[in-house]
């Protein structure tokens, strides 16, 4: 599920930080958490597991959509100047829970804090964004920078531009290993229907648009802080079974999807 919030700023001028992702992430935990607590601690301190050090949270997050922007480095953020913004949370969750997820995020309170900053909005209005994928090719915007890494020989990540050779071939694998994490009943009936090969599913960058690098700071301010490149502003076609693209666009792309990353919509 895939849903489009409306915010509103509290305040007449609010500042938003440059590194606001954590905050978004802390504050969907703590929604969730609300109402299901139980749930909220499994996708926090455990998500689903593909083997002892590859876990998932199976949703992710846009950028905030904040139009005419402006920025302001030495404030350290941007300041809201329309009414409202905009911002997309995707769930990889049965399609059931669309009312609950619409009933807990309506009206609340999001605050973005730091040190230094501190941004309030009331979400006004959840909509929920169709998914429905009936073919096995799609065309995917980025909503979020996509994170994609490999291990140098000092076992150091370095991280890929969407046109390197091996980025494909990674978001693939990580795409798959999403998918193995999940637990689910097999019907009665060939069980290799959902087990899928890598040569199953292709990735290709599209030439319409170049993509932009950005280089973000998780956790800030607190000793588990860490730096990572992101891609954004770009197109991709994905082909392959419709289970895998719908979990792509539900779950995202990539590394750290549950702090912001990886955040696709179809176009």
């Amino acid at each position: 599920m895939q849903f489009r919030l409306t915010l509103r700023p509290v305040a007449n001028r609010t500042l938003v930080p440059f590194n606001y992702a954590y905050r978004l992430s802390a504050f969907i935990y703590a929604v969730l958490a609300e109402a299901d607590a139980q749930y909220a601690t499994f996708l926090h301190g455990q998500g689903y597991e593909y083997s002892s050090t590859r876990r998932f949270k199976l949703f992710t997050f846009s950028d905030l959509i904040i139009p005419n922007a402006r920025i302001d480095t030495k404030a350290g953020g941007l300041w809201v100047t329309t009414p409202h913004i905009e911002w997309v949370v995707s769930f990889y969750m049965d399609k059931a829970a669309q009312h609950f997820i619409i009933g807990l995020f309506q009206d609340q309170r999001c605050v973005i804090a730091t040190p230094r900053h501190r941004a309030e909005f009331i979400i006004e209005r959840v909509e929920a964004i169709p998914v429905e994928i009936d073919t096995n090719t799609v065309t995917l915007r980025t909503l979020s920078p996509v994170v994609i890494a490999e291990k140098d020989e000092r076992g150091m990540d370095q991280y890929l531009h969407p046109a390197d050779v091996p980025f494909g071939p990674l978001l693939i694998d990580n795409l798959l290993a999403k998918w193995n994490s999940i637990p689910r009943s097999i019907p009665a009936g060939d069980p290799s229907d959902y087990d899928f090969a890598t040569s199953a599913i292709t990735y290709r960058l599209l030439p319409d648009r170049d993509p932009r690098s950005r280089l973000i700071t998780i956790k800030e301010d607190s000793r588990a802080q860490t730096q990572v490149r992101g891609y954004y502003g770009f197109t991709f076609e994905l082909s392959g079974p419709k289970e895998i693209l719908e979990l792509a666009v539900l779950a995202g792309v990539g590394r750290y999807n549950a702090e912001g990353f990886g955040a696709v919509g179809v176009t």
